[in-house]
């Protein structure tokens, strides 16, 4: 059976998301941020996207009064934990940390006899090259860090050398290409981030910042590192990802007091036999380079803790591996590893050990040596059987095996008492074996995409179970074992057999996410509406026609997914859902929509799609909370006219109305000032309104596959706008051939153009028009044009109406929009000969490319 693509996302998703241990970017974490401890403690697991941690006690040395305690949200690196202060190896902590800045210093410091504020320029975006000076000069004896992330910089500001007491230096995310020699008179700057700019070399003036300890230098375009970088003696954590370095720089062979050494995302091949001479590293990361061979000298950095060398193309392991005798973790997914020598095994203080997407068909009897072991990820391999000696590996907590081939789990996988999380997803397996039932502290099972047909009824004993992922297997009734799991709040049954929900259902009662899509159900179950905490339903792809009045019970519920069932209205009973914020009912039969859904209050996002209203449903237009609405008809009834009351939605944030046969776009769209996204492709629309150029929050726009001939001018005022597509219309005003790019800024210049070539055509007409309408004429011309008897007397005076004319049209008008009124007005005072020489010049200068 192929399975669905929601399988695999499950897993994609809960690698990156649920689970702060992952490994796929890199654990890493340094040795000198431990509490002192013995040396087999277990530091606390580190989070997978973060880089590097920047901890306790990395300032307590030579820093006097202003110690650092803690840089717990230092946002030179992504998500890291701080739990690896912690004495404690069972409960793991998450802290975020952004890896595009440097941003909270400790509060002991900020919050200093001096009351040391973060500096922020407000300099004009614009004017890149300077800063606002009134703000730099605030800058007291005392203060010590300058934070300038993201202000359009293409050079450090001149006044900021001259902060002697300058210890934090934030510049990311600008556009500076070199770093003045200046720098390097900042000799007291500890800490400086320019990750996300432009740079192709540093100075070799760097040398003389004697006291940095923190260099983050990730995101530019270099190639090589000065050698003057030796001379950083106090150097501890250095980060260098996504550059392009081709050979590991040689001034880093010098930095023997380097703790933490980040170089993934370069084109690194291989690695010097100098480097064992860095012997105060514990954290290195090499992931997404191109190394071909494990670099042996690795194996003799006799202070390793983390390593983290995915994303390569490495084969196999060295025996010298044997020699890391400190390594905590190892990860080495994404690479070619066929087999695994014995002597990794005999790494007996191995933590974490991850070697997901590699081509591993068999784990070694001698694993049961990692007594440590607690996360084994072997993910996307080609394992038939898991040996059983594993099961002795008792301090294992995380079991990582999905997308292989297994059919069936080691027959003592009760022995793992410590273990909390089992994945087993997209494997071959029938049935699952009842021994789970006796680890007692498990609280995630994912046994998704399988061939499962029951699920033991002895899983009620793991009382601890939190989340239960069984989607996609051939599950035809309800497993009962489930409802004696009072701490169950996760649970997925989706792409089975189930056809009826069972009473005991109910007694889940902390059930807060349920998914049972792609069953199927025959009717909405009253047992289901007993489910008083759930916060998320998802029953869509069944066969369900009505929905029962004790819903309303579900006071909780903010998700309700119905898509694709067999409803033919929409169901009333809904709208006494007070909490409910997303209805998906898109896939149905529905024809009316009842004015009670004004109750649902809070709704955000609704989605009637492909269904048969036979009009625009008014009752929506007061949902003043929506934020979202999908009306996309491409299987449905078509909708030919979109209610003025569309306006009264003025929070609405995305609007889909692609695949009707609209017409036209009413122009109280304009006051939609929150609109983000308007998709209307595939309808009948011939003009835009004038007010979409109001829009200004609009990042996407698709009118593809429309009718329109030309665009409306004020398009520039849309800054925001990212995402456009005309493809498919018969354009004139632009033509599509300068649409076809999708560039604002193309469009914008035409139209410029467009609307000059029209005033001077304009001009013409008027000077046409002055030298041939006879006095008897001109009164009946102007009362066509709406003048008043005023405007008459004052033009018949002056004859030269060349400006006049002109100013006393409707200023509203574009010059193309007055033409076409002064060719219907000529026309309706019988100047043909007039009109056609108005024409005439119309269509010469519109045959004229420019």
């Amino acid at each position: 059976m192929e399975l669905p693509q929601e399988v695999f996302e499950t897993d994609t998703k809960r690698d990156k998301i649920q689970s702060a241990e992952n490994f796929e970017i890199a654990e890493v974490f340094s040795t000198s941020v431990l509490p002192e401890k013995k040396s087999d403690e277990f530091p606390a697991d580190l989070n997978a996207e973060g880089m590097m941690e920047i901890s306790q006690k990395i300032s307590e040395r030579d820093v006097g009064k202003d110690t650092l305690h803690s840089l717990e949200n230092l946002e030179v690196f992504q998500k890291l934990s701080t739990s690896v202060l912690q004495e404690t190896g069972d409960d793991e902590i998450t802290t975020d940390l952004n890896a595009e800045e440097l941003n909270q210093i400790p509060q002991e410091v900020v919050e200093g006899d001096a009351k040391r504020d973060q500096l922020q320029s407000e300099e004009n975006p614009e004017i890149a090259e300077k800063v606002s000076t009134h703000i730099l000069h605030e800058v007291k004896h005392g203060e010590f860090m300058v934070k300038l992330n993201a202000k359009g910089l293409r050079e450090i500001p001149q006044v900021v050398f001259e902060i002697q007491t300058l210890k934090y230096l934030h510049l990311n995310n600008n556009e500076i290409k070199t770093l003045h020699k200046n720098l390097g008179n900042l000799t007291n700057l500890e800490i400086l981030s320019i990750e996300g700019n432009g740079l192709i070399a540093l100075p070799t003036e760097i040398s003389l910042l004697h006291k940095l300890r923190v260099l983050n230098i990730s995101h530019n375009q270099l190639s090589c590192l000065p050698k003057e970088l030796s001379k950083l003696v106090n150097i501890k954590q250095l980060f260098v990802s996504h550059n392009n370095i081709e050979e590991f720089p040689a001034a880093l062979e010098g930095l023997e007091t380097l703790e933490i050494l980040d170089l993934p995302v370069n084109n690194l091949k291989t690695l010097p036999e100098n480097m064992v001479s860095m012997k105060n590293l514990n954290v290195l990361n090499l992931d997404s380079n191109q190394i071909l061979i494990f670099p042996k000298v690795l194996c003799y950095l006799p202070n390793l803790i983390k390593l983290s060398i995915s994303g390569n193309l490495i084969q196999s392991l060295p025996k010298d591996i044997k020699e890391l005798r400190r390594l905590q973790a190892l990860s080495m997914n994404q690479n070619k590893l066929i087999f695994l020598p014995v002597q990794l095994f005999q790494l007996a203080k191995l933590q974490k050990l991850r070697l997901d997407d590699n081509k591993l068909e068999v784990l070694s009897d001698k694993v049961e040596n990692l007594q440590e072991l607690r996360v084994l990820s072997l993910a996307n391999n080609l394992f038939r059987n898991i040996s059983e000696n594993l099961c002795n590996c008792t301090m294992l907590e995380r079991l990582i095996l999905h997308g292989n081939q297994l059919t069936q789990l080691p027959n003592r996988m009760h022995r793992l008492k410590r273990l909390r999380e089992l994945c087993i997803s997209r494997n071959q397996m029938d049935n699952l074996d009842e021994q789970i039932s006796r680890i007692k502290d498990l609280s995630i099972i994912e046994a998704s995409g399988n061939a499962l047909t029951c699920i033991p009824v002895e899983i009620k004993n793991c009382m601890q179970i939190i989340k239960v992922d069984l989607s996609y297997n051939k599950l035809s009734q309800f497993p009962v074992g489930l409802c004696a799991l009072v701490a169950l709040k996760i649970l997925n049954l989706s792409g089975n057999c189930i056809s009826e929900i069972i009473t005991e259902i109910s007694f889940i009662e902390n059930l807060e996410h349920l998914e049972l899509n792609r069953n199927k159900l025959s009717s909405f179950s009253e047992h289901l509406c007993r489910l008083t905490k759930l916060i998320y339903l998802d029953l869509s792809e069944n066969e369900i026609n009505s929905i029962p009045k004790e819903v309303s019970n579900m006071k909780y519920l903010q998700v309700l997914l119905l898509y694709h069932n067999k409803f033919v209205s929409f169901p009333r009973k809904l709208c006494a859902l007070n909490s409910l914020q997303t209805l998906d009912l898109s896939e149905n039969q529905i024809q009316c929509i009842p004015s009670d859904i004004c109750n649902l209050q809070v709704i955000k996002d609704l989605n009637l799609s492909n269904s048969q209203l036979v009009s625009f449903p008014s009752e929506i237009c007061h949902l003043s909370s929506l934020e979202k609405l999908k009306l996309c008809q491409i299987n449905g009834l078509k909708l030919t006219k979109l209610p003025e009351e569309l306006s009264k939605l003025t929070c609405l944030r995305e609007l889909d109305i692609s695949h009707n046969a609209l017409k036209e776009i009413p122009e109280g769209i304009g006051e939609l000032k929150h609109l983000v996204s308007l998709i209307a492709n595939n309808n009948y629309i011939s003009q835009l309104p004038k007010s979409v150029t109001s829009l200004s929050d609009l990042q996407q726009l698709n009118l593809s596959g429309n009718q329109l001939i030309c665009l409306p001018s004020g398009l520039q005022h849309l800054q925001s706008l990212k995402d456009i597509n005309f493809d498919g219309n018969p354009l004139i005003r632009p033509p599509q051939e300068v649409c076809k790019g999708k560039q604002l800024y193309t469009i914008v210049c035409y139209l410029e153009s467009a609307d000059e070539r029209d005033g001077k055509i304009l001009q013409k007409i008027f000077k046409i028009i002055s030298g041939n309408v006879s006095f008897e004429n001109f009164e009946f011309f102007c009362q066509k044009l709406q003048f008043n008897n005023a405007e008459i007397k004052s033009l018949e005076n002056n004859r030269l109406v060349t400006n006049n004319l002109q100013n006393s049209l409707i200023l509203t008008l574009t010059p193309a929009e007055m033409i076409d009124q002064l060719i219907r007005v000529l026309t309706m005072t019988g100047m043909h000969y007039l009109t056609n020489k108005v024409k005439a010049l119309k269509l010469y200068t519109q045959s004229v490319k420019f």
